[in-house]
């Protein structure tokens, strides 16, 4: 996981907190880890480590991959912001389902990211505000691990790419340009 946690460090900054996920009877570690003083100023970031020692199926069951899962937001005013228990219960739902989350997933919260923010799901997406290196990692035993960012979306965002999917949500996003990092921006759609 070296490696892995290197390559997070590398764009997101270092690594200032973690906090241990727990997964029941599994042996293996999941931590949900902070980041500040990345590529982005003014940006904390979390993301898992350890994921990616489980294997994801795809919907249909026939290959697996591995991921780690990341989130951004602008330094919170006190506190870590809602970004480490819902990055846990993302983390923890998908190693209890065996199920993989994959570009254009959308992940419905049990409410709002924040007091105010219109946000209440969690759209899987590659982390495009980082170079194109950052979107994968190969581990120590030659495994790759796809880097998945999980944007904050609102609910008509939600709808948008359920109906429309997830190539034409992402052409929206390029077209608008919202602000990706802030949890309280107005729904763009």
């Amino acid at each position: 996981m070296s490696i892995i946690l290197s390559h997070l460090e590398a764009r997101l900054g270092g690594m200032s907190g973690g906090w241990s996920v727990d997964l029941g009877a599994h042996a293996k570690k999941l931590t949900v880890c902070m980041f500040e003083g990345g590529e982005i100023p003014g940006v904390t970031a979390f993301a898992t480590l350890g994921l990616s020692e489980f294997a994801l199926q795809t919907p249909d069951g026939e290959r697996q991959y591995y991921l780690e899962l990341m989130c951004c937001q602008y330094a919170p005013d006190g506190g870590y912001g809602p970004f480490p228990g819902t990055l846990e219960g993302v983390a923890t739902q998908a190693v209890k389902s065996g199920r993989l989350i994959r570009r254009g997933d959308v992940i419905d919260l049990p409410g709002a990211m924040a007091p105010g923010s219109e946000m209440v799901a969690l759209y899987a997406a590659l982390p495009v505000y980082f170079d194109d290196n950052f979107s994968s990692v190969r581990r120590e035993d030659g495994r790759g691990v796809a880097i998945v960012w999980m944007i904050p979306i609102g609910a008509t965002e939600a709808d948008y790419v359920a109906r429309h999917g997830w190539e034409a949500f992402e052409s929206q996003l390029v077209a608008k340009d919202p602000d990706l990092l802030d949890l309280r921006r107005p729904q763009f759609l």
